[in-house]
């Protein structure tokens, strides 16, 4: 039976007399991979950043809130719980109508169209580009909007609360704009949100405000007219019903002011709310670009080549170094 060494030069007598082959082929195989990755596109990114407004909460009351306390205005919002980029910008809703938008670039009729034609145009020699009717614009939504998911990062710095949203495209200017169309898909979402509940009691306490007043008009008409009637009366009973209508009128007036009072605190409310977050940095330049390397592809497929194929030319050896070890048991 051979010793270590002797099965050691055996190895290298194999491989130095199929160095040929065995270089040639993973050369031809790594040329192969390096003209692959060149073909390519690189892709840009960049990125936006915003905070939560309530990290100003914590530092102590503004000139704003002291005027809503006046008004006796109370905000209860969870900024905390509501506060949730990660899940708003992945959700159907907001990314379907984040592609959706319309777009700066006159080539496209809305973002989908564009983030579709960068995901085409931007596919390697081998990959499979995605082919759809051209009438069916849901199912362009919604293949884009999964396309926009992909290509979008976001990251929440736990310690500081700033949320980082980063796009990535093979066009730059698609990165910046998707993600400009981010920003403002947010702020709507969020001042649709915190204003919907002062909107609705806007719209109901107006009526209250309404119906009162032409009750309290009602009244007061109906004071006059019976003043007009018994003008010439010096009868103390013809004065009780004319004492219950300015009973009337008093209690119609004091719910009339408190209306009045809570529809100036609602259109108050509707007027202060705002954003819930600030934009510390907007998109644009300097874009990170990123493409595959050619020459790091080619040495690895190079490198993985010679291995796989030094084992194939010595597979001989290794076949009767196992039957012999298996012989032994």
């Amino acid at each position: 039976m051979a010793n270590t060494l002797q099965i050691i030069q055996e190895f290298g007598k194999k491989l130095k007399s199929n160095i040929i082959f065995v270089s040639v082929t993973s050369l031809i195989l790594a040329s192969v991979v390096f003209f692959l990755a060149r073909t390519q596109k690189g892709t840009y990114a960049t990125y936006s950043k915003i905070f939560p407004l309530s990290i100003n909460k914590a530092n102590g009351s503004s000139p704003m809130d002291a005027i809503k306390s006046q008004f006796g205005i109370s905000d209860k919002t969870d900024y905390d719980k509501i506060y949730n980029v990660n899940e708003l910008v992945n959700s159907r809703t907001i990314s379907r109508k984040i592609v959706s938008a319309k777009t700066n670039n006159k080539k496209y009729k809305n973002l989908a169209q564009w983030i579709f034609n960068d995901y085409n145009t931007g596919l390697p020699i081998w990959g499979t580009k995605i082919k759809l009717k051209q009438n069916d614009s849901n199912a362009l939504i919604y293949k884009a909007a999964s396309l926009f998911t992909q290509a979008t990062n976001i990251n929440v710095d736990i310690k500081t609360g700033f949320t980082r949203i980063a796009t990535t495209f093979h066009d730059k200017n698609l990165s910046k704009e998707v993600n400009e169309t981010i920003l403002e898909a947010l702020s709507s979402y969020y001042i649709g949100l915190v204003t919907e509940k002062p909107r609705s009691d806007l719209v109901k306490i107006r009526i209250m405000r309404d119906s009162l007043k032409d009750e309290l008009y009602a009244v007061e008409r109906a004071i006059a007219g019976f003043q007009d009637a018994n003008q010439l009366s010096v009868k103390y009973e013809v004065n009780i019903p004319q004492s219950k209508l300015l009973r009337t009128r008093v209690e119609i007036e004091q719910l009339y002011a408190v209306t009045v009072t809570a529809f100036q605190n609602a259109k108050f409310k509707l007027l202060s709310e705002s954003p819930i977050f600030q934009v510390l940095d907007y998109p644009g330049e300097p874009y990170n670009y990123s493409k595959p390397s050619s020459k790091k592809a080619a040495i690895i497929t190079f490198a993985i080549c010679f291995f796989l194929l030094s084992l194939f030319v010595c597979r001989k050896i290794f076949g009767r170094i196992i039957i012999e070890e298996l012989s032994k048991v």
